[in-house]
């Protein structure tokens, strides 16, 4: 037989962000976003890990401990967790994540690939067959950022959703060439039939131009500032994939 090594689990604390639907004005989801317990900041721990080779074990960990916050708290909507693009579960792992949380908690995941350190094509094949197998969406994180910069990572990645760099939308309203880039960012991504989150809005006048310009998600300080979330109802829908109410 097989030796199947031991997991390991090591704690991490994750506050929430609330990601609105713009159509339907209301809660979507919650972006779960980490914050050691050592008081370090949050890309200094994660890129000292990834240092030492620990990508496997960050993935681990950042999946186990933010779906257990969720699952827990019982938070509604969507779960949206980073992950890296270099990194996926064995399968005894999957089993293991699959029998404590459950479909009901899978198929609410959100995906989020992040933009670093590199992609490594295999590890991305099994992680979308693990995500197709379990209804679980994809979203391509740090959009025009890194390695996610371009159309290519959308294409190879064919995400439900493209998450707009908040490096991309910070102040783009104080320049009118940055209004024009940012409007055309998100109409080509429209026209290759993805969904739109703009992250990083910090008030209302970047709000209400994005939504004239057709994003389907909004997220940022002017959205809800993260913490544990005390939630209203999310509207439940009997094929959200589809995003009828969104």
């Amino acid at each position: 037989m097989p030796v199947v090594k031991p997991m390991y689990i090591w704690p991490m604390n994750y506050v929430f962000q609330e990601i609105k639907g713009v159509k339907s004005n209301s809660t979507f989801g919650y972006e779960a976003l980490l914050r050691p317990e050592n008081g370090m900041d949050p890309q200094t721990y994660v890129n000292t890990r990834i240092a030492m080779g620990g990508e496997h074990q960050l993935e681990l960990d950042s999946f186990f401990n933010a779906t257990r916050i969720f699952h827990d708290l019982k938070i509604p909507g969507y779960l949206f967790i980073n992950s890296m693009p270099n990194a996926v579960f064995t399968a005894p792992e999957s089993n293991v994540y699959i029998d404590t949380y459950g479909k009901d908690v899978l198929s609410r995941i959100v995906v989020e690939i992040l933009s670093y350190p590199f992609i490594d094509r295999q590890t991305w094949y099994t992680k979308q067959m693990f995500m197709l197998k379990h209804d679980m969406m994809c979203a391509v994180d740090d959009f025009g950022v890194g390695l996610n910069y371009g159309m290519d990572a959308v294409l190879f990645y064919g995400p439900d959703i493209v998450k707009i760099s908040k490096t991309v939308i910070h102040e783009f309203t104080e320049s009118p060439e940055r209004i024009e880039y940012v409007k055309g960012l998100i109409g080509m991504l429209k026209d290759q039939g993805v969904k739109v989150l703009a992250e990083g809005i910090e008030n209302v006048v970047e709000y209400e131009m994005l939504k004239e310009y057709g994003i389907d998600y909004a997220q940022g300080y002017y959205i809800g500032m993260p913490g544990m979330p005390d939630p209203p109802p999310f509207i439940e829908d009997g094929d959200t994939r589809k995003y009828t109410d969104y």
